[in-house]
Parts: structure tokens; C-alpha cells; sequence
């Protein structure tokens, strides 16, 4: 078999005791991409990386790094630098001989190691630096000597452990910011574990959603967003609106839902169990009051709540069997609409704005999803 990815994961099982962490997991990273691993906790990602990395070893399954099995190597001769989400300094040493740290083990010498660290220093913002003590910099700083530390051996490929996950959010963004300029400044290959939706919506080329030990999507941003292919997807990377029922008719991917508050079309792909289907609708692709009358579906609430956010506008409308809409709009949309909490309104949006899914998603139903948080 040739494998044409960086790095390859195939069938990957990991157990804890009884516990399955990671059930037949395979994916591929192609070179110089930015992969971010995403999902709840817990979901294996942590687990899956130290996998990658040689700190855990898979009870079946292979990994293979530019082509070769590494499955069973240890992690020292992997050479795959993995930041830390505590970002494991050394608190005695300087910021120099932190950065330094891996180039001595390798026997590099002095002059080498100062020249890539003071080249390294500089890719990430801290010149002039060198020489403070690991106490005397701040969270955000800290966070650049570690990942200061993972370049400067020269890995094509870095691990990032919830890099982010210590600093406040000012400096995530700053930091996010920093990541995806190093990431293309130095064409390397990023594989990112997060549990937040924004930094694997902001920063990934592709993402790999796990839900408990299970692949549940690969795809861009873009496409886990507006074509997810299960509940799960759709509802961990945005807030939804959801109506249970069951199909009524079905042309190709044309398909006619019947719910509690009425019959409505949307589109869906693949296989479906008529019986239990949820039919989801994104907030901002709702129309409320007049224009909503044009729509390929339409439906009356009663409007329990606006929220003024300068530029946009959300309203909260309930339906007649107590579901919640969510609507979003921005700009002038909001201008045209002068009805007070407790008024009625329509509803409205088109066929191809709806998607149909399976109700049950790896192995849950949307009873024991809906209140999924995402941090």
C-alpha cells in the first residue's frame, strides 16, 4: 500500500482497562496542512495525539509517518516535537537554554544552537529575551518559548496539545494569529488538539470532529459547518434549530418532512430512517415577518425575545409545540421590524437552506444530545 500522507493513522484502537478511548480511528494529514483534531471532552483527542506522538501505544492499528510504520517505535526516535497545553518549561533555566534544550541533546554545537534559537526568537516575538528566567514572563510569553521549543529542532511536523487553553482570551487570538502566520511563514504541518470551535473554525484547512473515540466527520470548516453529514457535526459546531419527524416523501435529495408544527421541505444525502429524522435549520439562514411569506417554508411563533447587538439583531421565537427558534440578522434586516415581545410572526425559509438527518448519531439520539456544550 502507498501512503501518500505526512502522517497516516489506520484503524486505530487505544483501551483503557475495559474502556474503549479511541475505536478504529483512521484519517490522513497531507503535507503542510493544518489538522486540527476536535471534540468534547472526553473524546480521545489528547490520547490520539500522544498516540502520534509514541508517548501511548495503540492496542491495534498502525500509524505511519512520511510513509513508514512507527507504530511501534518510541517516541525519541520519532523526533516529533509535542507542545504541551502546561507548556512544560523549565523553570530554573533561562528562556535561552529552554528553547535550547532539545538542540544540546542532540549534540548540536554552541554555535549552532545560538544561531537556530536566535533565529527561532525572532520568528516568534521574543528577541531580547534570552536571558530571563521562565518566572519573569508572562502566560503569553511562556506559551511562545514552548512553542519556540518545538521549532527549534526543525521537525516538519509539530503536535500542539491544547496550546491555548492557559491563556485568557485576548491572548488566544493573538496567539491563533501567531500559529497561522509561523504555520505558513515555515510551510510546516500543524496537528492541533482543541475542544474550541473557534480556534478549530479559525485556524484549520481541515478538522477531524471525534465523539467519544469515534471519527464522526473529516472535512473544512466550511463544510463541517454547512454540510454536516450527522447530528452531532451540526449541532457541535453551531447553534441549530431542530424539528423531529419522520419523511413523508422523498425525490432524490428533495425530501418533504412531517413534524409537530407542520410539513416542511429540505434536502437530504444518503440513507435515512424515515421513522426518525431531525430537520435543522441554521439561525441566519431564518427569515422573520414579510419576506418570510415568499419562502419555501413558512410557520407562525409567537416572538418572546429580541436582543439588540448593535449591529445584528437575535430573536427568540416559540412555535405552538413550545420549540424555541433562533433567528440571526445583521444590518439593516433588523430596521423593518416593529413587533413587540409576545406578538405573532412568521417564519420562513427556503428548501434548500434545511438539511434532513438521521435523528441518531453515533449511537445517541437527539433526546441525549440536545444539551450539548461547546466551549
Amino acid at each position: 500500500m502507498v501512503h501518500e500522507g505526512i502522517i497516516e493513522v489506520e484503524n486505530l484502537t487505544k483501551m483503557y482497562g475495559k474502556t474503549t478511548v479511541l475505536n478504529n480511528v483512521s484519517f490522513q494529514v497531507n503535507r503542510g496542512e493544518f489538522f486540527v483534531i476536535m471534540g468534547p471532552s472526553p473524546s480521545g483527542k489528547t490520547v490520539l495525539l500522544r498516540c502520534i506522538a509514541g508517548l501511548e501505544k495503540p492496542d491495534s492499528g498502525s500509524i505511519y509517518i512520511n510513509g513508514k510504520d512507527v507504530t511501534k517505535l518510541p517516541a525519541h526516535k520519532r523526533k516529533i516535537p509535542l507542545m504541551f497545553q502546561n507548556f512544560a518549561l523549565f523553570p530554573h533555566m533561562t528562556v535561552f537554554d529552554n528553547i535550547a534544550f532539545g538542540l544540546k541533546m542532540r549534540g548540536y554545537s554552541e554555535d549552532k544552537i545560538k544561531k537556530e534559537v536566535d533565529e527561532v526568537m525572532r520568528i516568534v516575538g521574543l528577541e531580547g529575551l534570552g536571558d530571563r528566567r521562565i518566572r519573569e514572563l508572562s502566560g503569553g510569553q511562556q506559551q511562545r518559548v514552548a512553542l519556540a521549543r518545538s521549532l527549534v529542532v526543525r521537525s516538519n511536523i509539530i503536535l500542539l496539545d491544547e496550546p491555548l487553553s492557559n491563556l485568557d482570551a485576548k491572548l488566544q487570538k493573538k496567539m491563533m494569529e501567531d500559529f497561522k502566520r509561523i504555520h505558513k511563514e515555515l510551510n510546516l504541518t500543524f496537528i492541533y488538539v482543541t475542544h474550541s470551535l473557534e480556534q478549530a473554525m479559525s485556524l484549520a484547512d481541515r478538522i477531524a470532529l471525534l465523539n467519544k473515540g469515534q471519527i464522526e466527520q473529516i472535512g473544512t470548516p466550511d463544510e463541517l459547518y454547512r454540510m454536516p453529514k450527522s447530528l452531532f457535526t451540526a449541532k457541535f459546531t453551531g447553534i441549530l434549530n431542530v424539528l423531529l419527524g419522520n419523511v413523508a416523501s422523498r425525490d432524490g435529495e428533495n425530501i418533504i418532512v412531517k413534524t409537530a408544527v407542520g410539513v416542511f421541505k429540505g434536502i437530504g444525502k444518503g440513507d435515512l430512517n424515515s421513522n426518525k429524522v431531525a430537520y435543522i435549520i441554521r439561525p441566519e439562514n431564518v427569515i422573520i415577518e414579510e419576506e418570510a411569506k415568499k419562502c419555501d417554508n413558512v410557520i407562525e411563533g409567537e416572538l418572546i425575545e429580541q436582543i439588540y447587538k448593535g449591529s445584528d439583531m437575535e430573536y427568540f421565537v416559540k412555535l405552538s409545540d413550545g420549540t424555541i427558534f433562533t433567528i440571526f440578522k445583521k444590518g439593516g434586516q433588523i430596521l423593518n421590524l416593529e413587533k413587540k415581545v409576545g406578538s405573532k410572526v412568521f417564519l420562513g425559509w427556503n428548501m434548500e437552506k434545511a438539511l434532513v438527518l438521521d435523528k441518531f448519531s453515533a449511537g445517541k439520539n437527539i433526546e441525549e444530545t440536545q444539551d450539548l456544550t461547546i466551549a
